[in-house]
């Protein structure tokens, strides 16, 4: 008949189907398949680095023509008095505000700093300390370096 299904073939689909058969991997193979793949992550990695580092050497060929036109000393010199002048104003803005809390006519709406306007005092005092001891590092630097006042 043409629709039947012979025998042999029907006893082969229950064998697949059930659940009682245990199923045996090829051990060998796998561990094969999986040096494989390590060592193929391991190139990958390789390459990727490669790759990442012809970036950063690109981009440091590229900034260095940019660098060696902005350490002129038209774009240097303004830049280090605008560093010193902004700290030196946000020194001054924070010892005002200190003196006018202390003041005698605000001691009756005096109320405690925040931790946060703490932090906040506390870190603008750092980077304008950190910003007087970079551009004297620079200054002293650069004479030593280049031969120059400034």
């Amino acid at each position: 008949m043409p629709g039947s299904v012979a025998p042999s073939d029907t006893s082969i689909d229950r064998e697949k189907d059930s659940p009682d058969q245990d199923v045996v991997l090829p051990i060998k193979q796998s561990w094969g398949a999986f040096a494989l793949a390590t060592i193929e992550a391991v190139c990958v990695f390789y390459v990727g680095a490669s790759q990442a580092g012809l970036i950063v050497g690109s981009f440091a060929v590229g900034t260095l023509g940019v660098a060696q036109f902005i350490h002129r000393d038209v774009f240097r010199i303004p830049i280090l008095i605008a560093a010193v002048l902004g700290a030196a104003l946000n020194l001054y803005l924070l010892w005002n505000a200190q003196r006018l809390r202390n003041a005698p006519a605000a001691a009756w709406r005096k109320r405690p700093l925040t931790r946060r306007e703490r932090l906040r005092i506390g870190m603008v005092i750092g980077l304008s300390v950190l910003t007087f001891a970079i551009t004297a590092w620079e200054i002293l630097l650069h004479r030593r370096l280049h031969h120059t006042i400034m």
